[in-house]
């Protein structure tokens, strides 16, 4: 397959024919450069003189804070212990996962990059590079100097010259993600080609097995920085800095169209009418110059045909959408051509829809650029809205309030690859079902990013008594519930059948600011599985939080997840919905679960298993920094709980501590209203944790009082 653009070099610096210099020579603008990366933030633990509470808190589950952690000889105790140490694990999880009082300042980094990049002069360029740092991807690569690029005029027609001079050095970095991905396909597995087309390992469902993971040369071909889809990376990211760079946003309005076939697809440029093109297939290039704009057709989506693919809309209300088979209804969207699953069981009517759109990268790079806000539309079902598997997908909306539909892997999700969704500013709705938002599987970085607006966040949480719809089978909550895996998660291959365990990747969701709302089912808002972190960090404002199982910084297997709301606002847990257990702060078999909010009258209601819990050899730990907090757990088994439940306090492996920390500083007086049973409702100043069943190796402190923590969301102590 031929997949290079065919350019003339002729350098866009020189004067061309006719060109008046006036006889002087023109000042030649410096080569570009990435943008700086955001400041490195102290940790806490590091700068303040010291952190009474949590001394408090460790006195009261008799530990020392050099024992909050894991080591090697804890993990050679692990069930699974041989099973850990895969290829795909990524190459700092042990340094985060096995010191816990410092797992907020690595979420405190992460928040400030992406908040960094969000500001940056080249936003989607310099997020895609934090997320190839994540993956230790090579980064070797320059921007392309477009005094330098490589043109070849005749094949933009009749464009105006700036014009054409703008696409040029993007014409260039498209041809550099041709000719990586053409280095993909020189010799690769067998099985690859399985992986290709159907192997999501579990986290997009359809009706085919997985690949055999174990098979020769698949997990290396993965790996593999010169063949692999890592080789993809650094080429998205120059493709990105030229888009960004372009400054195309100046061309808004322009009168101009063209619509011609390369050697990496067809490009088109549409003017700023009000332009319907309908289904026209896969496109290399589209540009719009502006209008109220209506796409079906795969927009910025890649595949095995088009290596690379772009679309660019500078203006208008505009909507992303596909061809639609039926009404929908029953909380699903209408089908597409591959139509749904007949259901049964467990499993509901999912979608099984085979095309990515709306920035997806499957088998290559596939970008959206809505630029000039405007009210606009996404609807997709899988594989999209900044998707990318095998590749690199983004989707980038520069403003306005925008609403975006899907169903499974989409806005900011990833496998083997890098998705990535961003959101400048607005008031913006998010809806989806499974692996979405911030969802990373085996060897991926999935980040949605916001910057600010009142945003709502949905995972459809399943339960019909909450308004939800049961898709995606939860084991946790087998009589209805849908297993999110959504808003900060991370998810791994647990292969019990075949020896297959791969360890999970990055999901990250940051909402910057605003008065948000997230909701859920299980595994979601900071929830990790199978050697994976998830991280659900939020800025400013008043927000709610509701989900049922595994979330809001509860994890499972050897995992981490983590909720941070390092702003002021007055928030709410579970308010809305009946909370079940693994939540707020819980870790569970070997994994670690965290929770800080920084302040504001907050109010908590939780489940068992919660609030500083854990279980099974697990860490849990939850910090409220300030405020007048109402607290409503509904169990006594919780709340600064040290356990180990029956599957396990009989084995060997209960030789390693089960770990769970409660602390509220601030000084303020906070309300308790505690269940009826054994345990008094902490006085101020009181200390409460609990051994649930008085054994050794379980440890449980919790402390409501004043005082510094030294945990905080944003890493670093207030001033």
């Amino acid at each position: 397959m031929r997949s290079t653009l065919s350019l003339a070099l002729i350098l866009a610096g020189c004067p061309k024919p006719g060109d008046d210099t006036g006889g002087t020579t023109p000042e030649v603008p410096p080569p570009p450069t990435w943008d700086a990366e955001a400041a490195e933030l102290p940790c806490a633990l590091d700068t303040v003189a010291g952190y009474p509470l949590l001394d408090a808190a460790l006195a009261d589950a008799g530990l020392s804070v050099e024992e909050v952690g894991f080591d090697q000889t804890d993990w050679s105790y692990a069930s699974y212990g041989r099973y850990l140490d895969d290829l795909f694990l990524l190459p700092w999880f042990y340094e985060v996962h096995f010191d816990p009082l410092r797992l907020p300042c690595f979420g405190g980094q992460v928040a400030a990059d992406l908040d960094h990049a969000g500001a940056a002069p080249h936003p989607v360029a310099t997020a895609i590079g934090e997320a190839m740092q994540r993956l230790e991807a090579p980064a070797v690569l320059e921007p392309i100097d477009p005094q330098t690029a490589a043109q070849d005029l005749a094949d933009l027609g009749d464009l105006p010259a700036d014009l054409a001079d703008a696409l040029t050095p993007i014409l260039q970095a498209m041809q550099g993600v041709a000719t990586a991905r053409q280095a993909m396909l020189v010799d690769p597995p067998t099985e690859a080609q399985f992986l290709v087309e159907y192997g999501h390992g579990g986290c997009i469902i359809d009706y085919y097995s997985d690949p055999d993971f174990a098979a020769d040369g698949v997990q290396d071909w993965v790996m593999d920085p010169t063949q692999g889809p890592r080789v993809l990376y650094d080429p998205a990211r120059v493709l990105a800095f030229a888009v960004e760079h372009a400054e195309l946003d100046r061309f808004a309005g322009t009168e101009a169209s063209l619509d011609i076939s390369s050697a990496i697809g067809r490009i088109i440029v549409a003017g700023p009418g009000d332009d319907e093109p309908g289904d026209i297939g896969s496109v290399a290039l589209y540009l719009d110059l502006g209008g109220d704009d209506v796409y079906i057709h795969p927009a910025g989506a890649s595949d095995e045909a088009v290596p690379v693919a772009l679309h660019i809309d500078l203006g208008g209300d505009d909507s992303y959408g596909y061809e639609e088979w039926n009404e929908g209804g029953d909380g699903l969207l209408p089908k597409d051509e591959d139509g749904r699953y007949a259901g049964d069981a467990n499993y509901g009517a999912f979608s099984l829809s085979k095309i990515g759109r709306q920035g997806s990268g499957r088998l290559g790079v596939g970008m959206l650029f809505d630029l000039g806000g405007g009210q606009d539309h996404y609807q997709s079902l899988r594989m999209s809205q900044g998707w990318g598997h095998l590749g690199v997908g983004v989707l980038y909306d520069d403003g306005g309030s925008d609403t975006y539909l899907a169903e499974e892997g989409a806005q900011g999700a990833a496998s083997m690859g890098i998705g990535l969704f961003m959101d400048a500013d607005g008031d913006d709705s998010h809806s989806s079902f499974h692996a979405s938002q911030g969802f990373a599987y085996v060897q991926a970085v999935g980040m949605a990013w916001d910057g600010g607006g009142d945003d709502v966040w949905y995972a459809n949480p399943g339960k019909e008594e909450d308004g939800g719809t049961t898709v995606y089978y939860s084991p946790q909550l087998p009589s209805g519930g849908n297993s999110s895996f959504s808003q900060g998660a991370g998810f791994g291959r647990r292969g019990d059948a075949d020896g297959a365990f791969l360890s999970g990747g990055l999901g990250v969701l940051r909402d910057a600011e605003g008065d948000d709302a997230y909701t859920a089912g299980t595994f979601a808002q900071g929830s990790g599985y199978w050697q994976a972190v998830g991280l659900l960090l939020d800025g400013d404002g008043h927000d709610s939080y509701d989900a049922y199982y595994y979330v809001q910084g509860g994890a499972a297997h050897y995992a981490t997840g983590a909720l941070l709301d390092d702003g002021q606002g007055d928030d709410a847990y579970n308010t809305n919905m009946v909370p079940n257990y693994m939540q707020i702060g819980a870790g569970h078999d070997f994994s670690v679960g965290v929770i800080v909010d920084e302040g504001g009258d907050d109010t908590w209601l939780y489940g068992g298993l919660a609030a500083g819990a854990s279980n099974c050899e697990g860490i849990g730990l939850f910090v409220d920094n300030d405020g007048a907090d109402t607290y409503l757990p509904q169990s006594q088994y919780s709340t600064g709980l040290g356990n180990h439940s029956g599957e396990c306090i009989d084995t060997a492996r209960v030789a390693v501590d089960t770990i769970g920390l409660f602390m509220d500083s601030g000084g303020d007086s906070d309300g308790w209203t505690w269940p009826d049973g054994d345990r008094e409702a902490p006085s101020d100043g009181g200390s409460f944790g609990v051994r649930w069943n008085d054994h050794e190796t379980e440890f449980g402190g919790a402390v409501d009082g004043d005082g510094e923590t030294g945990v905080h969301a944003g890493g670093a102590a207030a001033e």
